[in-house]
């Protein structure tokens, strides 16, 4: 058995085997592929995982898969980027966010954030690639390049606009996005990373958002005249 072999529930939680998905559109094939791919990689780890043991999970060519995939890690960045940005173009999209006041709306985001990094198979996912990366650094590099970088760009998007409406005060809002990203996600991942995925139960998430969401502010709203540093 894998070391990284996630508890038997997590397994079925990604789903029962499908057969080999002919029909439907485009995105319904793909969708087949994802959940094939997310059984393997949560059942045999990254290094054991491959090409050919997700086509015979998913009933299908290899060909079929390099299709639409280039390789391992190009299927496996895929997989983890539909499980982090499940729910999320919503929530981050910037119109939805215009309409609330701004605190509201930095809560709205860091909820978001922490919601996906509780997420179990996204969890057992991240440890998969935050293990395999001195292995693989290109599978690293991968996901630095696109399920976070995504994130952080939505929330910069945000910020820039909250910036022309002078609702913020940022020399650089997308290296604030980044800041503020790494704020809220850090003591997950350190859950994630060093300890049990059970610990980040045992977190008040919502005191934690709350409270980073005051210490950004403080920093970056603007000043009434009177105030400290105004």
């Amino acid at each position: 058995m894998n070391p990284l072999e996630p508890p038997l529930e997590l397994q079925k939680a990604a789903g029962s085997r499908v057969g080999r998905p002919r029909r439907g559109t485009e995105s319904s094939r793909i969708d087949a592929l994802i959940g094939a791919a997310t059984r393997v990689f949560l059942r045999e780890g990254y290094g054991e995982a491959s090409i050919e043991k997700v086509a015979h999970e998913a009933g299908v060519s290899t060909r079929t898969i390099y299709e639409r995939f280039k390789n391992k890690a190009d299927l496996l960045v895929s997989v983890i980027s539909r499980l982090v940005e499940r729910d999320m173009a919503t929530i981050l999209a910037t119109a939805e966010l215009e309409r609330m006041e701004l605190e509201q709306a930095l809560l709205t985001i860091g909820r978001s954030i922490t919601g996906r990094a509780c997420d179990p198979q996204t969890g057992a996912l991240f440890r998969i690639v935050a293990t395999e990366a001195q292995r693989f650094p290109a599978l690293a590099e991968k996901m630095r390049a696109s399920t976070k970088a995504r994130v952080v760009n939505a929330v910069a998007a945000y910020f820039r606009s909250q910036t022309v409406r002078g609702r913020l005060v940022l020399a650089d809002p997308d290296r604030a996005a980044a800041l503020f990203t790494h704020m809220v996600s850090a003591e997950l991942q350190e859950c994630l990373l060093f300890g049990r995925a059970a610990d980040i139960a045992l977190l008040d998430l919502e005191a934690h958002v709350r409270h980073v969401v005051a210490i950004f502010l403080n920093g970056a709203a603007p000043r009434r005249a009177g105030e400290p540093g105004a």
